[in-house]
């Protein structure tokens, strides 16, 4: 794909899930899922890779919970993000790096 490729493809297939006209065929061959357990009322689950994929990200729901800001308790929104991803294809530590990117882009 070109640069531009994988967005273009992003938006159709997102636009097929939503209209609920997205194929079978369309939905295998993937390298990453994101997987969003969060709408089921789960907060955490330990994602499966099915071959090929590589890498899935799990999301589960936003709860409020009791959080330690600045040393006292408070009432935060919290989720909880599961990652999975086949060590013979990606090192633990950049794994670890991507996670941590992806909640530090979910916090703000």
């Amino acid at each position: 794909m070109s640069l531009d490729g994988p967005a273009g493809e992003l938006a159709t297939l997102t636009e097929l899930a939503r209209r609920g006209a997205l194929l079978t065929n369309r939905l295998t061959g993937g390298t990453f899922t994101l997987n969003n357990y969060g709408v089921l009322g789960v907060d955490g689950a330990t994602p499966l890779l099915n071959h090929p994929q590589t890498a899935m990200l799990g999301v589960g729901r936003i709860t409020g919970r009791a959080w330690a800001v600045d040393g006292r308790l408070a009432i935060r929104k919290v989720v909880n993000l599961s990652l999975t991803f086949d060590h013979r294809v990606c090192d633990g530590g950049t794994a670890a790096g991507f996670l941590r990117h992806v909640a530090e882009q979910v916090r703000g």
